[in-house]
């Protein structure tokens, strides 16, 4: 049972005031089929109408208090959990299954037929919140995803390094910043030495185009990649409206598709329908 019940805090409250903001733009993310959605996404967006502030006081996480009011709409019950992602922890599940018909029966729907023939464009993003919002879209579109969460060098190597060959196509989304580019630069580096060739390399976000486009906020932040210790413009990714960057996404993927995905999936379900009659037509049978 929810420790707060199905209260939230009173409207004439700053506490109150928030999460009613939060709930009414995760009713616009319901509206907008953008959901599930990220804590940092929805922060940002609060940003913009002018709700919350990006300037910190004392220790304090400038997102906190969105934090706070996102957790007490939950406990209260006043939206699902799993309109939420949490990038940074994750169930992993080998459970069996009756028998190997069953596994099979019950992951037909999860099958997916390859629109790519054979090269499924990877795409990488340099937050896990941008990973998580976008995760849904890349299954649709049978394709590859992964957040290198900053720079990185083992999971570079280890992980996405071996799932690409020369030729195959890498799609970016990215802080636009003095840092996001070395980021951008070093993923780029790493893996073309990896796989001994060049990627065919596209940023998809973001970019000066969409910065101007969209009115991004812009925040001062230092890094210590920079020897002269000067604080330095940029724009992070979440400041883009998730319904944007989606579409952005689905643009791209579209336009590199060998053919469209409609037809892919049409015909994906007949195979999965045929599988599925073949299966259950033998279920009486020992397996």
């Amino acid at each position: 049972m929810s420790v707060f019940g199905n209260t939230i805090s009173a409207p004439d409250t700053k506490r109150g005031i928030l999460q009613r903001a939060c709930l009414d733009l995760l009713a616009e993310h319901e509206r907008d089929g953008a959901l599930p959605t990220s804590i940092r996404f929805l922060y940002y967006e609060l940003v913009q109408r002018g709700i919350v502030s990006k300037t910190r006081t004392g220790a304090r996480r400038t997102d906190q208090d969105t934090i706070d009011a996102l957790t007490r709409l939950r406990e209260a019950g006043r939206i699902p959990w799993d309109w939420i992602v949490d990038e940074t922890r994750s169930l992993d599940d080998y459970a069996g299954d009756p028998t190997i018909k069953q596994g099979v029966i019950d992951r037909l729907s999860f099958i997916h037929l390859d629109p790519w023939r054979g090269r499924a464009p990877m795409i990488l993003t340099e937050s896990r919140a941008t990973a998580g919002v976008l995760r849904s879209t890349v299954s649709e579109y049978a394709a590859r995803i992964s957040a290198t969460n900053g720079q990185v060098a083992g999971h570079l190597r280890t992980a996405i390094a071996p799932q690409l060959r020369p030729g195959d196509r890498a799609l970016y989304l990215g802080d636009y910043d003095l840092a996001g580019g070395q980021i951008e630069d070093n993923t780029r580096r790493v893996l073309e030495q990896e796989i001994g060739g060049p990627l065919q390399w596209e940023r998809v976000a973001l970019t000066r185009e969409q910065v101007e486009e969209h009115d991004l906020p812009v925040i001062i932040k230092s890094d210590r990649r920079y020897s002269d210790g000067r604080p330095h413009e940029a724009v992070e990714t979440e400041a883009l409206r998730q319904t944007v960057l989606v579409d952005i996404l689905r643009a791209h993927l579209d336009a590199l598709l060998p053919e469209p995905l409609s037809r892919v999936h049409e015909r994906a379900e007949r195979q999965r329908r045929i599988i599925r009659r073949l299966l259950v037509s033998h279920r009486g049978r020992k397996t």
